[in-house]
């Protein structure tokens, strides 16, 4: 057998599809120690023409990954930027777009608002107001579309990137996703003759190759982006409304919920933080103290 350095492009429970010099090897971790995600570069011992076993995990750059009360699932890895994938119908939900900006800040990943659906009449409002608070307050970058019609603004976009396409369920992603790669049904078709059946519940992405130094990594729809596993004490950085007020609370451990004398809560008194974004910042703070340890 000989070992050498392949990429993860799909999973599905602990069987994963690594490629090596444009090859698709079917593979098995060895161990149980490690959990590998679509984005690792791995170490692989070749057993045949078509299978092979994982060794060992190349360090990686950084790590996307969802997590509640009870468990974590890591989604994808050794990435450049996070496209999150909104619409206003079926069911938009703000607190998934600010758990996924949160996910991207604390993995210093670059997270850009796509809005999808622009072809329906009610997604110009729509729009708007997400403009006005993410892109005009917050400073993200936001890109306004109709996947059905056309996709051309993101090519440029994704250009010399590793990009995650991630969002809720019906939003448009795989649209998305077969405009930018039409190889895309190809390549799952291909893969997928390899998965197993059964009862997987487990969130898996898949990898596509755009071009030599540009690869879109497309995650199935989630309805939940849980952040149990971020630092209570990390979260207002995570925040660029925050981010240049901390430390001029009167405490220094000050979490911005009930202390006295907070600069955070007097910026909301004072509608310089928007009650939404508080919000959800004050939800997650309570979520992280009700954390069970294990």
């Amino acid at each position: 057998m000989a070992q050498v350095q392949g990429l993860i492009i799909n999973s599905h429970g602990r069987h994963f599809s690594v490629e090596h010099q444009s090859k698709i090897y079917q593979s098995t971790a060895k161990g149980k120690k490690t959990e590998y995600v679509v984005g690792d570069e791995v170490l692989i011992d070749i057993i045949n023409n078509d299978q092979a076993s994982i060794t060992d995990l190349v360090p990686r750059k950084n790590l996307i990954y969802r997590s509640d009360h009870y468990r974590s699932k890591i989604i994808a890895s050794n990435l450049s930027q996070l496209l999150i994938v909104v619409a206003i119908k079926p069911n938009f939900n703000i607190g998934f777009l600010d758990s996924c900006l949160l996910c991207a800040e604390s993995s210093e990943v670059k997270p850009i608002i796509i809005i999808n659906k622009m072809d329906l009449p009610e997604s110009a409002e729509f729009a708007l107001k997400l403009r006005e608070l993410y892109a005009n307050v917050l400073g993200y970058q936001v890109i306004e579309l109709s996947a059905l019609t056309n996709c051309s603004q993101l090519e440029e976009l994704i250009s010399n990137q590793q990009t995650l396409l991630i969002g809720q369920s019906g939003v448009g992603k795989s649209t998305i996703t077969n405009q930018i790669c039409p190889n895309a049904n190809a390549k799952t078709g291909e893969i997928a003759k390899y998965e197993t059946s059964g009862k997987h519940t487990t969130t898996h992405a898949t990898l596509y190759h755009i071009n030599d130094s540009s690869d879109l990594i497309d995650c199935p729809g989630l309805q939940e982006f849980g952040l149990y596993h971020l630092d209570i004490e990390q979260i207002a950085w995570y925040f660029p409304e925050m981010r240049e007020h901390l430390g001029n609370c009167k405490f220094h451990n000050c979490l911005h919920i009930n202390e006295p004398e907070c600069q955070i809560k007097k910026m909301l008194d004072n509608n310089l933080i928007a009650a939404s974004r508080y919000a959800f910042y004050s939800r997650i703070i309570n979520n992280l103290k009700t954390k069970k340890h294990y």
